[in-house]
């Protein structure tokens, strides 16, 4: 089987996907499908599979020259198609890439041993959790910075003794700047929330809590952040 061969079946199963989740007619184009689509992996990856469209149409229609394809494509790119339709029909989900085990606190909980474990563990954030052990807060390092200098006092030390999560809670800058996404979410799903919020309201979210099916009452399974994302994407 040649390259064109390869390039032609893969275009169609995704031509074939296309047509499934978007519920379109049979008569619409490859394009056409594509820039119609709410998928956001697809509309993540609109520029090249409308390039990879073009490339079809110089294969399929056009004559061949000695049995051979005027648009033989390079094994790279035959290689790409067939990524792009694993991630398309088959993405990567936030479990188990993000899952482990979320670090909370409750809000009677000392910040002393807190900021031990933060520094112990390298970990710059943590979610406030209810009597239920549901987040009601996220707590970050901005959050303990503005804290701890509203508590200077004139000969510039700090007490911290008997200091509570609670007592941080004020401190949040953007109270609730968080989401929750179920753990069939796709990693790019995930990313897009991240850059909703940034176009959106020009800052950026805390975190991504995921929960099994993205509700706030359920058990946290993971945590995104987006330098943890960014670094995947």
């Amino acid at each position: 089987m040649t390259n064109s061969d390869k390039f032609v079946d893969i275009y169609n199963k995704i031509d074939i996907y296309l047509k499934k989740i978007n519920n379109s007619d049979s008569y619409l184009s490859f394009a056409q499908k594509v820039k119609r689509s709410n998928n956001k992996i697809v509309s993540r990856f609109e520029d090249e599979l409308l390039s990879f469209g073009e490339l079809r149409n110089a294969i399929v229609h056009h004559p061949k020259i000695d049995s051979k394809s005027i648009a033989e494509p390079h094994d790279s790119t035959v290689s790409r198609i067939a990524e792009l339709y694993e991630i398309i029909t088959n993405p990567k989900k936030v479990i188990p890439e993000f899952q482990f085990e979320v670090f909370g606190e409750k809000k009677d909980s000392f910040i002393n041993d807190i900021l031990i474990k933060m520094k112990k563990m390298s970990f710059s954030q943590f979610p406030v959790l209810d009597d239920e052990g549901l987040v009601c807060e996220l707590v970050n390092n901005n959050t303990i910075s503005r804290w701890l200098s509203s508590q200077i006092e004139e000969n510039g030390t700090i007490i911290i003794e008997n200091v509570k999560v609670v007592d941080l809670i004020p401190e949040i800058e953007f109270k609730g700047n968080y989401k929750f996404v179920s753990r069939n979410t796709s990693i790019y799903e995930a990313y897009d929330l991240f850059i909703n919020q940034i176009n959106e309201k020009q800052r950026n979210l805390d975190a991504i809590f995921i929960t099994h099916s993205g509700s706030a009452s359920e058990k946290l399974l993971g945590l995104i952040t987006i330098q943890d994302i960014s670094n995947l994407i």
